[in-house]
């Protein structure tokens, strides 16, 4: 693929009321039909991306503070999820990237897999939502963050499913590593 070069004219910060009801109608239908839709991932400038994905993990970060009720809690997940989610999507989104660039000999779009990464992680921020009465749960969503980018490796950037099972079955894997070792301290 050649359509490495970003190049958005006209962005809007903060995004348009249009654009925010575009948003909020693909979101419906991604959880309606996750496998679905994320077969053609929407084409949004990088300012609409990144409010998306703010929003999402403050809804989903002040739910987990809900669950058992914590004003600190709560606050950091209005502050702190935000950070983390917008941090963790960047570093998926490059390594990705650079998966294609090392091991695939090609250029895909950095904002292409980071929408793939944005809406791949919507289960997973759902899940969280109630990981502190049951911790395994996050790895429950993350197997389904895990399927979906599988899925949209394979539909939005042509790579066979094999590789894209083995590509994310070895970033499951890893993260499953890190999960155990920070819930039981071996």
């Amino acid at each position: 693929m050649s359509d490495y070069r970003d190049v958005t004219p006209n962005q809007q910060f903060p995004p348009s009321t249009q654009t925010l009801t575009e948003v909020l109608h693909y979101v419906v239908r991604y959880l309606k039909h996750p496998l679905h839709e994320i077969k053609s991932i929407p084409d949004w400038n990088w300012s609409t991306l990144i409010v998306t994905l703010i929003a999402l993990s403050m809804s989903s970060g002040f739910l987990t503070g809900l669950i058992p009720p914590n004003i600190f809690r709560i606050m950091s997940g209005l502050i702190i999820s935000p950070m983390v989610a917008v941090l963790t999507a960047f570093i998926s989104s490059l390594f990705i990237y650079y998966y294609f660039q090392v091991f695939e000999h090609r250029t895909c779009s950095l904002r292409k897999i980071f929408t793939l990464i944005l809406f791949a992680n919507i289960p997973f921020l759902i899940f969280q939502t109630v990981s502190d009465i049951f911790p395994p749960i996050a790895l429950v969503g993350f197997a389904f963050t895990s399927l979906i980018t599988a899925v949209g490796l394979t539909e939005n950037f042509q790579l066979p499913k094999k590789r894209s099972l083995r590509l994310v079955t070895a970033i499951y894997a890893v993260i499953f590593i890190i999960w155990i070792w920070n819930h039981f301290d071996l």
